[in-house]
């Protein structure tokens, strides 16, 4: 099945917000392209302001905007959760905050829906789509790896 989009970004920054309350805050900062799907060659720039909880799993709230050219452009909001893989030991806020930290090189799945917005006439039905993605981020190798398939676009009817 052909995804809605899938992109690769790479890690341009991430900056350590600190601990707060609910857990470990960074803002992960993303630029890549869309490799597939109905933006394919889409430039696609991006904030996650995610969150790693006491037991290690992170909660996405990424915002997107994709460039597809000629005054085109999408703004999606993600949300999810990435989900350590077995037997890999979430990095405490110390670790995370030490200047000596170094992210591992392991891929770490990803998952969750994505909501779009979007101005161009060509694009619009996109306003009223939900998308599921799945993926991983490799913050040793400041990779990312999206793909998302649209999982329901219009209201199932009363009847």
């Amino acid at each position: 099945m052909e995804p809605l989009i899938r992109f690769e970004a790479t890690i341009t920054d991430i900056v350590p917000i600190g601990l707060v309350p609910e857990g470990m805050r960074l803002d992960i900062h993303l630029e890549g392209q869309a490799t597939a799907g109905m933006l394919a060659g889409a430039r696609v720039r991006g904030i996650d302001y995610l969150l790693i909880r006491a037991d290690g799993v992170g909660v996405i709230d990424a915002y997107e905007v994709l460039d597809a050219g000629e005054r085109r452009f999408v703004s999606a909001h993600a949300q999810g959760y990435s989900i350590p893989p077995e037997g890999m030991e979430a990095p405490t806020p110390d670790e995370l905050l030490s200047p000596d930290f170094v992210w591992p090189d392991a891929p770490i799945p990803i998952h969750g829906f994505a909501l779009y917005r979007t101005g161009a006439s060509d694009l619009a039905h996109l306003n009223r789509t939900i998308a599921s993605f799945r993926g991983h981020v490799n913050p040793g190798r400041s990779e990312l790896f999206v793909e998302a398939h649209e999982f329901a676009s219009e209201p199932v009817s009363a009847g």
